[in-house]
């Protein structure tokens, strides 16, 4: 896996750091997020955002936030969900922002010297802050994050490959069925998990926690329309 380290210019004649694209993680819990003051010597320097960088080589979008949130702000990829992707697309590059909630208590700290600091911030402080250009242009629209989603797939659904980019790159929002909810994102996250059949789906379903939303999926065909 090659460094994504690098200046490029996109399509548009923008110029951007990471030579693969890019990716960061924005961690909201209620009314609070996570957010990085950045180092004075870094680009935007002094600015708020997300932890965040390059993408290396062969690295997804979700596998290069997460361990931008380690190598930041000191956070195990295990105690993070993702929940969808935000990709402000620029023609040949792309900054992806990897949606996600605690799935326990999180405790950021600087973690490199990129960063001043990183900490919980109030929803409310935020437009308050001196914000990093590209995290300012997306903040509106990632404001409300919605349910994480449950994906359960019956036998005929669990193509391998398909099932690989499922997990990797998650389903499209605008091809969602009506009923389920994915905010502005651009694409819902969520682990496959196999069932035997209908009935067995049915009864995991009404077995469900509160506060996830549920899609099940028993034709392969279906699932490849999604992806």
């Amino acid at each position: 896996m090659g460094s994504g380290d690098g200046w490029t210019v996109c399509a548009l004649g923008h110029r951007h750091w990471g030579l693969f694209g890019a990716a960061g993680v924005l961690i909201i819990e209620s009314d609070r997020v996570i957010l990085q003051h950045r180092a004075p010597w870094t680009h935007e320097g002094g600015s708020w955002g997300i932890p965040g960088g390059a993408r290396d080589a062969g690295e997804t979008a979700v596998q290069a936030a997460l361990r931008e949130a380690h190598e930041e702000a000191g956070l195990d990829e295990a105690d993070i969900e993702p929940v969808g992707l935000y990709i402000a697309d620029h023609g040949c590059w792309s900054y992806t922002t990897v949606v996600a909630r605690p799935r326990r208590p999180l405790y950021p700290s600087a973690a490199n010297a990129e960063s001043v600091s990183v900490e919980w911030v109030p929803v409310a402080e935020v437009d308050d802050l001196v914000l990093h250009g590209g995290f300012a242009s997306a903040w509106p629209k990632l404001q409300r994050v919605p349910a994480p989603l449950r994906l359960l797939l019956g036998p005929g659904a669990a193509d391998e490959k398909l099932l690989a980019d499922v997990a990797a790159n998650g389903l499209a929002a605008s091809r969602l069925p009506d009923g389920l909810d994915a905010g502005s994102l651009h694409r819902l996250l969520a682990l496959p998990e196999l069932v035997e059949d209908s009935d067995h789906a049915a009864a995991l379903v009404a077995e469900a926690e509160p506060g996830r939303q549920i899609l099940v999926v028993l034709d392969p065909a279906m699932l490849l329309s999604l992806s």
